[in-house]
């Protein structure tokens, strides 16, 4: 009789008062002055929603603030008012909701929050001047959510439709059709973290890891915390990369390529989700590291060529789905051929083709001696050598690759290549002899209609060169 008396009256025997942990959290938070690229640090004994696995402090990553910003501006134009928020697994979508409570309630004047995770749902309240917390099960709090001036964020697998306007935080999986098939709902993505980001985590909360070995790290993993901070000593979770490496088939890999809600979990050790529109509505499937580009191709030996053909043709056809992991597969298999010398058919480009005829040339180019990989451009000598400087192309966005005493090599595959006209004179600065000359090493299939690319310093020549299926 209690029992249903309670029920009656919009109350369950599951709903409560939240602990204490959760209601300090609360308080704490909403205390706060939070600015974009800074730590937001809890008081002493005060965890991020009252877990103390969590810890007392959190980066606040620009992308939260864009992904706030452009939630504000679907909402508040009557667009959107379901939002699944989803990227590669380990980027930290599970801390989302922390900032974004905080900038509803003091930016908004959201009053009423739901938050859901592991089946366990809690409301956030601001009303008045003291904040409160309570805590109930996964059928508690349904009044709350079917009030269209409350906001249910959900860190799981689902959510359903209800008057709520609704944050998802999920990864990329087919299930989520179902939501993003609701009335109002659209689909923004997280990037994954900067190298900026990866070195202030690193100082501030895992302070006991080494640089060196971070770095590592990140050029097996790519810029995935949960792999390269949080369980950097962790042997099981670093093994499970080469765990998925092993079990990996190149059909599954372009699978998941052109399907990205196909792909099973551990692919996406392998394959990362990149953000390529600053209204975070838009991304591309590539690799997740050169390591990982490296060992899927020793593992295909003899047929990777082939596949690599067929690739490169695909992402000629479908670029905005293919051209990422076609151009880093083709970039690594170009500096092999290069590496290892030869005769290359090349061309000069010019702005018209008055200037210079499309005949075509051999390049002879010898063995290299070495390959030394190169983060900054000091680290390339100013001596005659047959030494191959490979850059890092995060650190080094003008080229590829480097030969004493001319060469500049830049590999696509399409003519419409970006070009960096200040890093590119920089890097044609470190070069012995004048003219510099700027290779873009292309697929056969490209050779011919490559043309002259606008923003090329003109004190650097421009050529074409194609290297040959082996």
């Amino acid at each position: 009789m209690h029992g249903a008396n309670t029920i009656a009256a919009g109350w369950s025997l599951t709903r409560g008062r939240a602990s204490q942990e959760l209601k300090s959290f609360w308080q704490a938070l909403l205390g706060l002055d939070i600015t974009v690229d800074n730590f937001l640090s809890l008081p002493s004994g005060v965890y991020l929603l009252g877990k103390r696995w969590w810890g007392s402090s959190l980066l606040v990553r620009s992308c939260y603030r864009g992904l706030f910003d452009r939630l504000m501006s679907l909402h508040s134009s009557n667009t959107n008012k379901r939002f699944l928020i989803t990227g590669t697994p380990g980027i930290g979508k599970t801390y989302f909701p922390v900032v974004l409570m905080y900038w509803l309630v003091k930016e908004e004047k959201v009053d009423t929050i739901v938050y859901e995770s592991q089946n366990e749902r809690y409301l956030f309240t601001s009303k008045g001047t003291y904040p409160n917390a309570e805590k109930g099960s996964i059928m508690d709090f349904d009044e709350e959510i079917d009030d269209s001036k409350t906001w249910w964020i959900v860190d799981m697998p689902m959510a359903t439709e209800r008057a709520a306007s609704t944050v998802l935080l999920s990864s990329l999986e087919q299930d989520q059709y179902k939501f993003q098939k609701l009335r109002g709902a659209t689909t923004l993505y997280m990037p994954v973290w900067t190298d900026d980001e990866i070195e202030k985590c690193r100082i501030q909360l895992f302070p006991s890891l080494e640089n060196e070995m971070v770095q590592m790290l990140v050029s097996k993993w790519g810029n995935i915390p949960r792999y390269v901070l949080e369980k950097a000593m962790d042997v099981p979770s670093q093994r499970s990369l080469d765990n998925a490496l092993s079990i990996c088939q190149w059909k599954d890999i372009m699978q998941c390529i052109g399907a990205p809600s196909t792909v099973p979990y551990y692919y996406h050790k392998l394959l990362h989700l990149e953000v390529v529109s600053d209204e975070y509505n838009m991304m591309i499937m590539k690799l997740a590291s050169p390591y990982v580009v490296r060992e899927i191709e020793m593992k295909e030996g003899t047929h990777h060529v082939g596949q690599l053909q067929h690739l490169v043709h695909l992402s000629i056809c479908k670029p905005e789905i293919y051209g990422a992991v076609g151009g880093t597969f083709f970039k690594n298999y170009a500096h092999r051929c290069l590496q290892q010398g030869g005769s290359f058919q090349v061309r000069r480009l010019g702005p018209s083709n008055m200037d210079h005829p499309k005949d075509t040339e051999l390049f002879a180019l010898q063995q290299c001696s070495d390959i030394h990989e190169f983060n900054n451009l000091e680290e390339v000598e100013q001596r005659v050598n047959s030494i191959y400087y490979l850059s890092q192309a995060h650190n080094v966005p003008a080229v590829n690759a480097m030969i004493q005493p001319n060469i500049l090599f830049q590999m696509t595959i399409t003519q419409n290549c970006q070009v960096n006209p200040h890093a590119l004179k920089t890097a044609a600065g470190r070069l012995l002899n004048k003219p510099a000359r700027l290779y873009f090493v292309v697929p056969d299939y490209v050779f011919k209609a490559f043309s002259f690319v606008a923003g090329v310093p003109q004190e650097i020549e421009q050529w074409v060169l194609t290297v040959p299926w082996m």
